[in-house]
């Protein structure tokens, strides 16, 4: 598999290569520490399951994968479901009981898709732990790759691209920070307290 530190990194996933994430992956692990619950959506062969395993030895590992026929490594937890499943929240919930430190949506990069596993999943995200949405400027590090809209003209408007800026609304809903990084993560932090807003004030106080 390899290993969370150093430039011996072997993982199959391309969380590695082309995409370049795994620096930043490194730094979240390094925050979260070895025994940190991860949930991803979007399991297809399970190199990324692998590389939370490595990186999380002591934690708990969660794969969500429409598809039956994925691929889960061995000691990590199987959830066969849509992205959008409504039951999506209590099927988590089953094995993650106390929430996640790591939440990473790499499935469909379909924009509403995606806003509805946000709205399913941001809840169980424990204070200070991270929400990840993968492959959100695919569109311009990768100009030469198709795009859902070349394959489907109805989506046209339906893109990560056309649909990720909206999460800066997550600040509003106990985030702390909204992170855009250019090779393609959105990466949301909660909060380690309940936000409350301030009261209102008039210009004449500000």
């Amino acid at each position: 598999m390899g290993s969370p530190e150093g430039d011996d990194v072997t993982y199959r996933t391309d969380k590695v290569s082309p995409h370049g994430y795994l620096p930043d992956y490194q730094r979240l692990a390094a925050e979260l520490g070895p025994a940190a619950v991860v949930c991803e959506v979007g399991v297809f062969h399970g190199g990324s399951l692998e590389m939370w395993q490595d990186m999380f030895p002591q934690g708990a590992v969660i794969g969500i994968d429409r598809d039956p026929g994925a691929h889960w490594p061995h000691g990590t937890h199987r959830i066969v479901a849509g992205q959008d499943d409504p039951n999506l929240t209590d099927l988590v919930r089953e094995h993650a009981p106390d929430g996640c430190d790591l939440i990473v949506d790499d499935a469909s990069h379909i924009g509403h898709l995606t806003a509805a596993t946000f709205g399913l999943l941001w809840q169980l995200v424990k204070p200070g732990g991270f929400y990840v949405v993968e492959d959100w400027a695919d569109r311009w590090v990768f100009p030469l790759w198709q795009g859902w809209s070349d394959v489907d003209p109805s989506l046209k408007g339906d893109e990560l691209v056309d649909w990720v800026p909206s999460l800066i609304g997550a600040l509003k809903d106990q985030a702390r920070t909204v992170t855009y990084t250019y090779e393609g993560l959105v990466i949301i932090r909660r909060a380690l307290h309940e936000q409350v807003p301030s009261a209102s004030r008039s210009w004449s106080e500000a």
